[in-house]
């Protein structure tokens, strides 16, 4: 941990206490379990993932979660299309069954809630055709939905105003209730719109969704941020963050902290029984 003191400008001061009670309002059971797979990944040296790294190549998957409720699924994130996946580098791994794993989870899920507005979070949805039949189920913030439509992550990933009219609309302060146990958690920093997610399962396990606060746990452990020149983030923002999650990994052991990013740490989570290895569908 950094004991260098910060300016108030620089403290992200999520209330881990709020949030928890926060997830117990909406009524209904709380969800069961927690899974997640790898459809794709990225190859970059580690020197791009965290600042002072090497050349050493660092595996990034592209992820999607879901959370099993008694009742339903919800999806966090909706993945992307292979063609998308190859906008950002032709020929790096992609895995189209495990894609289509996503797909048939997007649309057999109760609800799906998207945490920001790139490519690999949204592109399941944008370019499906069932599209607007997903978006009808589908949760954005108002930043979001903007973003998606005046600035893209990839220009054919534009959103039309009258299919962002398709999807829930939401506005909040710093956290919403999304769900029996689901938390919704405002941390503008990668992007204007991201929230990280909170979710706390029937048998009291809990989870932090980071989303890409981070991009690898030693981010995290380190309180270092990216390095990748192409990355455009607001580093004070993003730095607050990683001196909260830090304090998590102390003060909450046994929260267990996800990385969107991070293979190994997925793989541990899904050895150790704290994550399902595929979707329910």
């Amino acid at each position: 941990m950094l004991d260098r003191p910060v300016s108030a400008a620089q403290v992200f001061d999520a209330d881990l206490a709020a949030i928890r009670a926060l997830a117990a309002v909406v009524p209904g059971p709380l969800p069961v379990a927690l899974n997640a797979v790898k459809f794709a990944a990225s190859i970059r040296p580690r020197k791009f993932v965290i600042e002072g790294g090497d050349e050493t190549p660092v595996t990034m998957p592209r992820t999607a979660y879901q959370v099993v409720y008694p009742d339903g699924t919800v999806m966090i994130d909706a993945g992307m299309d292979k063609a998308t996946h190859d906008s950002f580098g032709e020929g790096e791994p992609y895995d189209s069954d495990a894609f289509a794993q996503v797909m048939r989870a997007l649309r057999a899920a109760r609800m799906i809630v998207l945490t920001h507005y790139h490519a690999d979070h949204v592109g399941g949805i944008v370019t499906a055709e069932d599209s607007d039949a997903l978006a009808t189920k589908t949760i954005a913030t108002a930043e979001t939905l903007s973003l998606m439509m005046n600035q893209p992550h990839r220009p054919h990933l534009k959103l039309p105003e009258r299919r962002a009219e398709h999807f829930i609309c939401i506005s909040y302060g710093r956290y919403y209730p999304v769900a029996p146990g689901m938390v919704l958690i405002k941390a503008p920093g990668h992007s204007p719109d991201m929230q990280m997610i909170y979710l706390r399962l029937q048998s009291g396990r809990e989870y932090l969704h980071s989303i890409d606060a981070a991009w690898n746990e030693a981010n995290i452990r380190h309180v270092k941020g990216k390095a990748a020149p192409w990355v455009k983030e607001d580093v004070t923002a993003v730095m607050a963050q990683l001196r909260w999650l830090n304090r998590l990994t102390s003060d909450e052991p046994q929260l267990h902290i996800l990385v969107t990013h991070d293979g190994e740490l997925l793989d541990r989570m899904i050895g150790n029984g704290a994550v399902g290895g595929s979707l329910k569908v």
